[in-house]
């Protein structure tokens, strides 16, 4: 018996791999995760079910509230995420900005769990799916890090309401995504004279067509660029702000401006100054000699 316990303290009985994760995000920005996963080896039915909830609630615990359990079994977990994803107004409804999850932590959180010694554990899941309240989606593969993700719910009672074509249906309209990459960070982005986010991010939900994109941050020149969204499709835009010049002041450009004419002219007087002096001295070399040559 001695040695069977030294056996499983020195060889991890086996894997724990994660396969994929749902989150289902709600209204108020709480979410519903689907966790499923594959627990192989001999010890497949062996762990108590408590140990692997306490450390699955760890991994991915995304705020100060840590997840609560609804259900869960040998392959699959059902948890509330509270606040999982941030809610702000918009002019066009409500955006969305969901946590990032690091799933490198939630493995180390195994790793120094009680089944340290028995489960070798890879916690970042083939497939990542995001899904918000207007059952847009966004689709990850094979990540270590879930990235923030922004996501603005239109809101039809903020927007214009689509005119009834003749033959009374009303015309779907398409919409597309905007990936910015900007260059410094935290670069302000205005869609048609409306601010919308920070760059680098992926704005979705942008109506197909011609819009104006405007970027600005202080201590850069702005800049704007005229972008085709197309529907169904992510538009990529990659703006570099050039850095503003120092300012020179008025008093500044003549300062450096007087600066050069008072040397000139400081030159100026003290040659004319040893001028004067020599021919003074001069002249008084002559009259000396001249009482001299009277004098003899």
């Amino acid at each position: 018996m001695f040695a069977f316990c030294i056996f499983f303290m020195i060889i991890p009985a086996h894997a724990f791999t994660a396969n994929s994760l749902d989150i289902t995000i709600d209204k108020n920005g709480d979410a519903i995760a689907t966790f499923r996963f594959t627990l192989e080896g001999i010890l497949e039915n062996a762990i108590p079910q408590s140990i692997l909830e306490e450390e699955l609630k760890k991994g991915l615990t995304t705020s100060a509230e840590p997840p609560e359990l609804r259900s869960m079994d040998k392959s699959s977990a059902i948890l509330l995420l509270k606040k999982f994803a941030d809610t702000s107004d918009v002019p066009t409804g409500t955006e969305y900005r969901t946590a990032t999850m690091d799933f490198k932590k939630a493995e180390i959180a195994l790793q120094n769990s009680a089944l340290s010694g028995a489960v070798s554990a890879d916690f970042s899941p083939e497939t990542v799916v995001l899904t918000f309240p207007d059952s847009y989606q966004r689709e990850f593969s094979n990540v270590d890090v879930l990235p923030a993700v922004f996501h603005t719910v239109i809101d039809p009672s903020k927007t214009p309401q689509t005119t009834v074509s003749p033959a009374g249906t009303a015309p779907s309209v398409l919409k597309g995504s905007m990936n910015v990459t900007a260059m410094p960070l935290k670069v302000k982005v205005y869609l048609d004279s409306q601010y919308i986010g920070e760059a680098p991010s992926v704005f979705p939900a942008i109506g197909a067509g011609t819009h104006i994109i405007e970027f600005q941050k202080e201590g850069y020149e702005p800049a704007s660029k005229t972008v085709t969204i197309i529907g169904g499709k992510t538009t990529n835009v990659m703006v570099v702000l050039n850095s503003v010049p120092p300012v020179t002041t008025e008093e500044t450009a003549s300062f450096g401006f007087v600066w050069p004419l008072s040397i000139i002219a400081l030159i100026a007087i003290v040659c004319g100054g040893y001028y004067f002096w020599s021919q003074k001295k001069k002249n008084d070399n002559l009259k000396d000699d001249d009482k001299e040559y009277e004098s003899e």
